[in-house]
């Protein structure tokens, strides 16, 4: 079956240009030009992919990421906007977008990290446990829900891709470069601010201690460590 994606997206030259390049990837594509009729389209049907523009004519692209988030938190989410600056790429994140590309971009690049987001189905090939213990924290990968204290939190789908490549490696050091490739599907010469983004939202959800991090380690000029075990 086909993959679905939804564009939002108001530069109108801008949007053929990638409706017709993700068609050419085999995909099924939703083009909205504005943030009404991208709710219109998610009310429709879940896509297997939101690519969204953040200055649209009628609302923030934030506030519907927000929306996006709250019907399906496992929806995954690439923002594609003009807005380049820290602050505006930190709130994208935040707000739990998966992936967050700046105009101008380059075209290849966006290709890889599409395939890389509608490649989702791969991290569930693996017999995975039905919970797997992180200390003050269990995971339970089939509902991608992480327990700590009676609370319950959804992940989204690129967090629990990186939790689970660091589980998968626990103990062991993993580096940037390995996390934007093998998470993200990024080429590894790319530079950005995405994975500590990433990691230090983790450590919110472990509990983990910003300050000194007792779990989720960083050792700086290598990478991260999740330490197995309880903490």
């Amino acid at each position: 079956m086909k993959k679905r994606i939804l564009l939002v997206e108001d530069e109108i030259q801008l949007a053929k240009g990638l409706r017709l390049n993700f068609e050419l990837e085999g995909c099924d594509v939703e083009w909205a030009a504005t943030g009404a009729q991208g709710r219109r389209a998610l009310a429709a049907g879940p896509p297997d992919l939101v690519v969204l523009d953040v200055m649209l004519p009628d609302v923030s692209g934030f506030q519907l990421l927000q929306e996006v988030k709250r019907r399906d938190v496992r929806l995954p989410v690439l923002i594609l906007t003009a807005c380049a600056g820290d602050e505006d790429r930190i709130m994208g994140l935040s707000l739990g977008a998966d992936d967050y590309l700046t105009k101008p971009f380059n075209l290849e690049e966006l290709i890889l990290r599409v395939r890389g987001m509608l490649r989702r189905g791969e991290w569930y090939q693996e017999p995975l446990p039905r919970t797997i213990d992180l200390g003050a924290c269990v995971l339970h990968p089939a509902q991608s829900m992480l327990e700590r204290g009676g609370a319950t939190t959804l992940l989204t789908e690129r967090e629990l891709m990186l939790i689970l490549h660091l589980w998968r490696k626990r103990n062991q050091v993993v580096s940037r470069r390995e996390l934007l490739v093998e998470v993200w599907g990024y080429a590894p010469e790319v530079e950005t601010r995405t994975v500590d983004i990433f990691i230090g939202r983790l450590r919110r959800l472990l509990g983990d201690d910003p300050e000194m991090p007792r779990k989720l380690l960083t050792l700086r000029g290598q990478g991260y460590l999740l330490v197995d075990g309880e903490n």
